[in-house]
């Protein structure tokens, strides 16, 4: 295809920078930005599901209480 009929403005929006938006990161970056492995499991399921007892458990000795 020949570029001859585009003007400055054309040229512009077929940068790279629009074609791929936002950063590129190398392999080593994109290994450090990675989900690593949490030898203690589900730690923040585990932590959820202890406050929603404690809140509930406490919910409940007020409505027996009454």
């Amino acid at each position: 295809m020949s570029e001859s009929h585009f003007d400055e403005y054309e040229h512009y929006n077929f940068d790279d920078k629009h074609v791929y938006p936002g950063k590129q990161r190398s392999k080593k970056e994109v290994s450090q930005h990675t989900n690593h492995f949490d030898p203690s499991g589900h730690t923040r399921k585990i932590v959820t599901k202890l406050m929603n007892t404690e809140k509930n458990r406490k919910v409940v000795e007020v409505k027996a209480k009454n």
